[in-house]
């Protein structure tokens, strides 16, 4: 088996016919065909199936491929990485994150980079853990902050902040001294992102260990709308203090008895990092180290 066989597979599969990928490989397509065959030879199995809207991969042509596009990768982080340790500092690099943290993390890692290792092309996705996760297994992205617990063993896992939960309500709102029992953000009716959320459930164990149920004024997919909405009047919720905009006329308030969230950086154990992509977890771990040291509003205060 040799990588070109791999890449013949690719072609098919991403352009849809055997015609089609000799165009795209600037070949014939009875090479093509040559090489399918003796991939499936030495396989042992048959892996596309040909029929009048172009050639679809099988069960195992499914299963090769997948690994065709690792190999792909791998074989573009090796060439990278070459070109940096020939001083090129150049390469792809990809990187998730959760809303709730992009905000502040992602402009200050673009800035970073660009003075660093300009020639560097980063991709970013900004999504719930669940999603980053799933997609640092699939090798669509190379690693991503998320929020932990991860137990899953085929990550590696380091926690890089840990950050109070802290009441946003609207600047109008009467509410007691701070720090502030999560009833009393409850009863304001809660602005929340939808059920699947990490933060949505760290907020009802919370609520549920205090006997309480949380009224849902409004649900939003988008974290940042969250504290726009609280700003709006539209209720009160619970956010990591990083996440709220320091220019938003809202109370943030600390909340007698929650617990802090945790934000690690994940990659998948059997996937090696390239040298463009150490250079952005190096970066993106010295954000969040400069972020954690700086001095703040104290949850507990208002603004």
């Amino acid at each position: 088996m040799e990588l070109r066989h791999l890449e013949t597979l690719l072609a098919i599969a991403e352009e849809g016919s055997f015609t089609a990928a000799a165009d795209v490989l600037a070949t014939v397509q009875s090479n093509v065909s040559d090489q399918v065959r003796q991939l499936e030879s030495e396989l042992g199995v048959s892996l596309l199936v040909r029929g009048r809207r172009g050639a679809a991969p099988t069960e195992s042509g499914e299963v090769v491929l997948e690994r065709a596009r690792r190999i792909r990768r791998e074989v573009d982080a090796m060439r990278a990485d070459l070109a940096m340790l020939q001083g090129l500092e150049v390469g792809d690099a990809s990187f998730g994150i959760v809303g709730t943290a992009s905000r502040w993390v992602v402009p200050r890692l673009v800035a970073e980079l660009r003075e660093r290792a300009p020639g560097i092309r980063l991709r970013v996705s900004e999504a719930a853990s669940e999603r980053l996760m799933s997609d640092v297994l699939a090798g669509e992205l190379a690693q991503a902050v998320v929020t932990e617990p991860v137990t899953d063993r085929r990550f590696h896992v380091e926690t890089i902040l840990e950050e109070a939960l802290v009441a946003v309500v609207p600047r109008t709102a009467k509410m007691p001294k701070p720090p502030v029992p999560l009833a009393a953000v409850v009863a304001l009716g809660l602005v929340m992102p939808p059920p699947e959320n990490p933060l949505r459930h760290e907020v009802e164990i919370a609520a549920a260990h205090q006997g309480l149920e949380l009224a849902i004024n409004v649900e939003v997919e988008g974290i940042r709308l969250v504290a726009d909405l609280v700003a709006a009047g539209a209720g009160a919720s619970v956010l990591p203090e990083t996440a709220v905009p320091a220019e938003l006329d809202v109370q943030v308030l600390a909340i007698i008895g929650m617990p802090p969230r945790r934000l690690a950086i994940v990659n998948a154990r059997d996937a090696q990092l390239s040298f463009a992509d150490r250079a952005v977890r190096e970066t993106a771990l010295a954000v969040v180290a400069e972020r954690s040291r700086l001095p703040g509003a104290a949850p507990g205060s208002s603004r």
